[in-house]
């Protein structure tokens, strides 16, 4: 057991960052109010929270109404798709929370548009998957597609896809969960109609995410019983969430140039220090050049005859030397899984299974890198039957 870990799996989840937990306290403790309260303490958490969502929406661009306070980027994402749409279009390399909705509607319901090889979605294709009988004054379709992949971190032309979709008369959802802190939001939300945002990608709390409706477009409330969120969303509002997601927010916008910056750097040195450590028998996924989100980098880890690791053995093998990333498969009663998303980008089965994701925080060193490379290629070579070197000291 090595004595530093190193976790590198913040796409999954981040740390809540001091400043949002210090921000959250009071409207933990004394300041607890029922925002519905119509008593002094229930008007103050009001008052806060209309706070925040004129924060949060000067932040992203629309207006304070467009702004409805979630519990994720999965019930945003369900909720979108919870409309009654007579069309809806997507790739199969979105998030569960997206695919997963698609695949239980009816068959004729639902088009499928295929994704390049990096993982971005053509606007021209788009378009071949669009229904031509949908009239420009009668709003029946929904196109969902993400601004950049959770898995492999590819970035869509969002304002292209935007013209084609909005030229077709479709609506246009993006789940941006994974662009927060990576990407000007308020030059994505003028091309969209729906956009879902999760706080625990940005260092809030888990539990608390957005989803923007531009003015106009066709919302039905999907959690019912109450009248929170102008009768939007049932069930009392998490006031010290919100608080936390809109510090967050706030941080994330003011640090992303240079967040961006680190970020880039730092997969740079991983990308490139991995090459070396592991000639042959590491693959990088998605693009490697500039449509690529600088935090996240997607790579299948093979043995010396090219047969993808298991990657649920190699999680737990990387688990124990002190290193935290995510597995490109999924176990299912002791069942390893190929990663759906490589499947669908052409990558062979027999390689997805090796597959892992690592993702990065600016707060994670150039020395943490380095000291995570080793321990990954030391973790593969043993896996794959290759001599490893002993340690000097």
């Amino acid at each position: 057991m090595h004595s530093e870990s190193i976790y590198l799996d913040y796409a999954a989840t981040t740390p809540v960052r001091s400043e949002v937990l210090e921000a959250m306290m009071p409207f933990l403790t004394t300041n607890f109010g029922n925002p519905s309260a119509v008593y002094g303490p229930g008007r103050q958490a009001r008052h806060v929270l209309e706070k925040c969502r004129a924060e949060v929406a000067e932040l992203l661009g629309v207006g304070p109404a467009e702004i409805l306070f979630t519990s994720g980027g999965s019930e945003s994402n369900n909720t979108v798709l919870s409309q009654p749409f007579s069309h809806f279009v997507s790739s199969k390399i979105e998030h569960d929370s997206v695919r997963e909705p698609l695949l239980h509607k009816d068959a004729g319901q639902v088009s499928w548009v295929e994704a390049n090889r990096f993982g971005e979605i053509d606007p021209a294709q788009l378009e071949d998957a669009l229904s031509p009988n949908l009239s420009s004054k009668e709003i029946a379709g929904l196109v969902s597609i993400m601004t950049v992949n959770n898995e492999i971190g590819s970035v869509n032309q969002i304002e292209a896809l935007s013209r084609v979709i909005h030229s077709r008369g479709y609506l246009f959802h993006t789940d941006a969960v994974q662009a927060a802190g990576i990407m000007d939001l308020a030059t994505i939300t003028p091309h969209v109609d729906y956009v879902s945002l999760s706080g625990h990608k940005i260092g809030a709390p888990k539990g608390i995410g957005v989803l923007v409706i531009r003015a106009g477009a066709p919302y039905k409330p999907f959690v019912r019983g109450g009248s929170q969120e102008q009768d939007r969303r049932a069930g009392t509002e998490n006031v010290a969430s919100i608080v936390g997601f809109c510090k967050a927010l706030r941080l994330a916008s003011e640090e992303r140039i240079s967040s961006v910056e680190r970020l880039t750097a730092l997969r740079n040195q991983l990308t490139s220090s991995l090459t070396r450590a592991l000639t042959g028998q590491i693959q990088f996924n998605g693009p490697q050049a500039e449509a690529v989100a600088p935090h996240i980098v997607s790579m299948v880890c093979t043995d010396q005859n090219g047969v993808g690791l298991d990657g649920e053995m190699l999680i737990l093998g990387l688990d124990i030397s002190g290193v935290y990333v995510s597995a490109g498969s999924a176990c299912s009663s002791g069942t390893v899984k190929a990663n759906s998303v490589l499947i669908e980008l052409g990558v062979e089965e027999k390689l997805a299974k090796g597959a892992i994701r690592i993702s990065l925080n600016a707060a994670v060193t150039p020395e943490q890198i380095d000291l995570a490379v080793a321990r990954i290629a030391e973790t593969i070579n043993r896996m794959s039957g290759a001599p490893v070197e002993p340690k000097r000291g």
